[in-house]
């Protein structure tokens, strides 16, 4: 599937709409950030050399020749004996290398009605002052290629002048939901059916994957009416997703679709759920048909979906974070499959601790409510021991971990 999933051509946005993109190209930084010294703080600055020797007993008295707001300038560099009054942001003017805190001044004025400053205390050159490039300096490296976008570093953009920025699009996404036991939310419920919880689910783990869902249907178990929608959303759409029908039954709609489509194959995954699957690359575009169970559509969609999307957009990072856990209660599996178990974790001491979040079977749609992450029982593994060392995919902190 990641081999299959080819990044696709990256798109410049404005970089007020950024958050959240994969970047596309190294930033390298085009001027030093600050770019020019400046004080840290409100206050006067000085020459270091001129308070020496000043002290509560002897304090040094210097003329204001200037007042310096942010965004201004000095008429003329700082000469010895002089003082200039500066606010926090403000560039440095020549010849000063210090900034007392107003605080630590007291002003007067001479008999002419000129400022004066009276200071009682010794400066240290570069004292409350932002050298030019200390954050950043010119020519490194601002952010790398395949870097998710946060508005921390929508800030940086734009403290470098990056109007216009190459990001990875936003991939168009179709979903088709088969079965004629599937009801819409607001419709009455009748004996032997359900509401299509999946295809609510998978549209917004598609959304929040960065992907655009431009449809989003349910259609009968009808094999012909499934094929031609299969066809039509092909042709426009980067990835198709079709829910249920892809297992071994006599009735399965998106099976027997398939061979219509052509290049897509039915699998089976050693995997636990979402073992029936199918994939392909019918004219280029990415085809994913996953099992109509919700904890299959949920394992698989983080297991290999998302994956693949975020590889399509150029992300660099394409799996959910991982984090150590250990079992809190013993996990059977089978040797030769991946288990992917849906986890509440627990912080115990220095450990994450991972119970599974209630029954694990693949037609409940609680367990993927309450769960943390996915914890993963590797293919090797016949079980996991109660305390066993593990590793979960992480989904979301619990909440008593943000408090």
């Amino acid at each position: 599937m990641l081999a299959a999933a080819r990044p696709l051509p990256a798109e410049r946005i404005a970089t007020a709409d950024c958050r959240g993109r994969a970047l596309r190209r190294r930033v390298i930084a085009s001027h030093a950030l600050p770019p020019f010294r400046n004080s840290s703080m409100d206050g006067f600055v000085v020459r270091a050399a001129d308070l020496e020797r000043a002290s509560a007993g002897a304090p040094v008295v210097l003329p204001v020749v200037d007042v310096l707001p942010a965004g201004a300038t000095a008429s003329r560099p700082l000469a010895a004996g002089e003082a200039m009054r500066i606010m926090t942001g403000a560039m440095l003017p020549e010849g000063a290398d210090a900034v007392v805190p107003v605080e630590d001044t007291e002003t007067m004025r001479s008999p002419e009605g000129r400022e004066r400053v009276r200071i009682a205390r010794t400066a240290r050159a570069g004292g409350n002052v932002r050298e030019a490039g200390l954050d950043l300096a010119a020519g490194a490296v601002a952010l790398e290629e395949g870097r998710e976008l946060s508005a921390f570093d929508l800030a940086v953009l734009v403290s470098l002048g990056e109007a216009r920025i190459d990001v990875g699009p936003r991939v168009r996404a179709a979903v088709l939901s088969t079965g004629d036991e599937l009801l819409e939310v607001d419709e009455p419920a009748r004996p032997g059916a359900i509401r299509d919880s999946n295809r609510p689910m998978l549209g917004a783990l598609l959304e929040e994957c960065g992907a655009q869902v431009i449809a989003s249907r349910r259609l009968p178990d009808d094999p012909v009416r499934v094929a031609e929608s299969m066809r039509k959303l092909l042709e426009v759409a980067d990835v198709v997703l079709t829910i249920g029908g892809v297992s071994a039954g006599d009735f399965d709609p998106v099976k027997l679709a398939l061979s219509e489509v052509g290049e897509i194959a039915l699998w089976r995954v050693a995997m636990k759920p979402g073992r029936p699957q199918a994939f392909g690359v019918p004219g280029g575009r990415l085809f994913f048909g996953l099992p109509g169970n919700p904890a299959s559509v949920a394992c698989v969609f983080e297991a290999l979906v998302r994956p693949a999307l975020r590889k399509l957009q150029g992300y660099s990072t394409l799996d959910r974070p991982r984090i150590p856990v250990r079992a809190a209660a013993r996990i059977d599996s089978r040797a030769g499959r991946a288990d992917f178990v849906r986890v509440i974790l627990e912080r115990r001491g220095e450990a994450w601790w991972a119970t599974p979040a209630g029954d694990q079977v693949s037609g409940h749609v609680t367990p993927q409510s309450r769960a943390h992450a996915l914890l993963v029982v590797p293919e090797e593994a016949t079980a996991l021991e109660e305390g066993q060392a593990a590793e979960a995919m992480l989904l979301r902190w619990p909440e008593a971990a943000a408090s």
